[in-house]
């Protein structure tokens, strides 16, 4: 989450009504930046897959566990249940601290979910627990991120997703914007062959939160 970046996209959007999720390790989220973007429509999501100290600085290979933890205590006081949550990534080095994450957030009145950890695509080294399957009907939309999800990195380049690159012919982004409004880039043909594309794809990523259909 670069804070800059992300006030400038806020600005951008606030005509449009679109919420934004900002997901974030908790360490830029100091009381500037969460007082800024409390006017906005957002919802941040930050990464906790441990209370442990200790593990903390295994996780995040930095020891910022103060840090975040009162970041976030602060967050609490500018933005409602609705605008933010706690998510982990269960894989085998977390499985143990993810119950400790979600009586963590309970007692903090926030939402927790747990996103399970899938090697393809981000180049991570912790060990899935298992090859997890999303089985959708053939005759039902097969990625439930096509048409509602959007992705946009620093640079201002905007995708669907971050897993865009793995479907055939899509690995270059929707547009750029620094260069186009939000309704060229959406309204574009490529874009509309994006989607098409993500509607009928099966790739893996699709046991990802992002791709529930609720």
């Amino acid at each position: 989450m670069c804070k800059e970046e992300s006030f400038e996209i806020l600005q951008g959007l606030i005509r449009t009504g679109i919420r934004t999720v900002l997901i974030t390790n908790g360490v830029p989220m100091d009381r500037v930046f969460i007082d800024k973007v409390s006017q906005f429509h957002i919802h941040i999501v930050v990464s906790i897959d441990t209370i442990d100290r200790v593990f903390w600085q295994f996780v995040r290979g930095t020891n910022s566990y103060e840090r975040v933890l009162a970041n976030f205590d602060y967050a609490l006081t500018r933005l409602n249940s609705s605008q933010i949550s706690i998510q982990s990534v269960l894989s085998k080095e977390t499985q143990s601290h993810v119950k400790a994450v979600a009586e963590f957030a309970q007692s903090k009145g926030v939402y927790h979910s747990v996103q399970d950890y899938i090697s393809e695509g981000f180049e991570g080294s912790w060990t899935a627990l298992r090859n997890k399957k999303a089985f959708i009907p053939p005759e039902e939309q097969q990625c439930y991120a096509a048409d509602r999800n959007l992705s946009i990195v620093q640079n201002g380049d905007v995708f669907t997703c971050f897993q865009q690159s793995w479907i055939e012919g899509c690995n270059k982004p929707l547009g750029n914007l620094n260069l186009q409004s939000i309704e060229e880039i959406l309204s574009s043909k490529y874009a509309l062959e994006v989607s098409q594309k993500m509607r009928v794809c099966n790739l893996p990523c699709k046991v990802l939160k992002c791709n529930t259909k609720n």
